[in-house]
């Protein structure tokens, strides 16, 4: 939301437009871009002086968005229910959840933004201290302190376990022998 003051505007009984703050006419398109600068407006009738800014803004969505801006069914609740809980839920809810949406799709481009480019990406993954996959670390000998290494594995097969395994692998190899001769 803009934190300057709004830009003053003054609309006359001819529907034109004039920017007392800068001292210039406006079209209703300028008025368009102002407001997506980031400028607030204020539109005041030049003759009662009237607060106009909230018709002004709708005209200018309705025009730019077309009449299908708003389905029809709920043009017809807003209408049975505007002086409710749903002139509530625009004037205070609606606001809220604008900005929260808003706050969110920032947050959003700006993550996307870091991982955009891999430079920034890997920067980004350092500073998360989550490791980034590196094909060959088990080729890499093991670097560190001594108190950063795993502590030595404990013996835990017996030497009749260890006969068997030893015996098993010369049998198979012995049926790749067998299986290779026999191709021959």
């Amino acid at each position: 939301m803009a934190t300057q003051d709004p830009i003053r505007i003054t609309k006359y009984t001819n529907r034109r437009l004039y920017d007392a703050t800068n001292s210039r006419h406006l079209t209703l398109d300028q008025l368009v871009e102002l407001i997506k600068d980031g400028h607030d407006v204020e539109v005041i009738d030049s003759k009662s002086k009237e607060d106009l800014t909230q018709s002004v803004l709708m005209q200018i969505l309705v025009e730019d968005k077309g009449a299908h801006l708003f389905p029809a069914p709920f043009l017809h609740q807003l209408i049975r229910n505007r002086d409710g809980m749903l002139g509530e839920f625009f004037t205070d809810f609606v606001p809220k959840m604008l900005d929260s949406y808003l706050d969110t799709q920032d947050s959003v481009r700006k993550q996307m933004e870091t991982f955009s480019v891999p430079t920034q990406w890997m920067d980004a993954t350092r500073q998360m201290k989550v490791p980034v996959f590196n094909p060959f670390a088990a080729f890499q000998p093991a670097t560190g302190t001594a108190s950063e290494k795993p502590a030595a594995r404990e013996e835990t097969q017996n030497p009749e376990e260890v006969e068997e395994l030893k015996e098993r692998l010369k049998d198979l190899e012995e049926r790749m022998n067998q299986m290779q001769s026999g191709a021959k």
